[in-house]
């Protein structure tokens, strides 16, 4: 506000003093409070909120507040700052954005093994990193495994590739796998024994498989 400032009290023989006021004002010194801006990973605790003063120093703490959780979805969300303890006058409050970011995931092939000739197996795949109990059910699109073998494939080491998958909240990566094809089992033809008379026709021969 203003204030009078009165000069007073002067004396002098020669002259007849008359006085003229002045005017103090005191203007507002604005605080200002804002929240730091700052990022996680999806699945993650809020990090421990942060916060700058500029104007004058700060007398208390104010109360920082953000309604994310660790099963918010990525995204951002408002960092929310306000009086808590503090006694300053004329403190500004800036809010500050947290940034939730996609969690890491591996979804990896193994190793899986078949004879030549026998059909081609399951291609299961494990998953590295889900959060908040999440499963493989939460992914928008799921993975696809793919070997260019088939029941007839020579006998030799072949890749799995894994690739397709898409989610919300992970920033998915892939681990290759491989399909090891072994010989068939072994095919045992047996020629049966026989007999017959000197001057007689052979018999018909005949074999057994195993």
């Amino acid at each position: 506000g203003t204030y009078d400032i009165m000069p007073l009290n002067a004396e002098a023989q020669n002259y007849d003093i008359s006085y003229l006021k002045g005017t103090l004002t005191i203007i507002p010194v604005i605080v200002t409070v804002k929240v730091k801006d700052c990022s996680r990973l999806y699945g993650d605790e809020n990090p421990t909120f942060e916060f700058t003063t500029e104007g004058a120093p700060l007398e208390g703490v104010p109360e920082i507040i953000c309604e994310a959780t660790p099963t918010s979805q990525v995204g951002t969300y408002d960092i929310m700052v306000k009086q808590g303890t503090v006694s300053n006058y004329n403190v500004a409050y800036v809010k500050g954005t947290l940034t939730i970011t996609k969690a890491p995931l591996t979804i990896a092939a193994t190793t899986y093994t078949k004879k030549q000739g026998e059909e081609m197996p399951e291609f299961t795949l494990t998953y590295a990193g889900f959060k908040n109990d999440d499963t493989k059910d939460v992914l928008m699109k799921q993975p696809i495994a793919y070997c260019e073998a088939n029941e007839a494939s020579a006998p030799g080491e072949y890749p799995v590739t894994v690739s397709g998958a898409e989610a919300r909240n992970y920033d998915i990566s892939y681990t290759n796998g491989k399909l090891i094809v072994t010989e068939a089992d072994v095919v045992i033809i047996t020629a049966k024994s026989y007999t017959r008379l000197y001057g007689d026709e052979n018999p018909i021969f005949e074999y057994t498989v195993d």
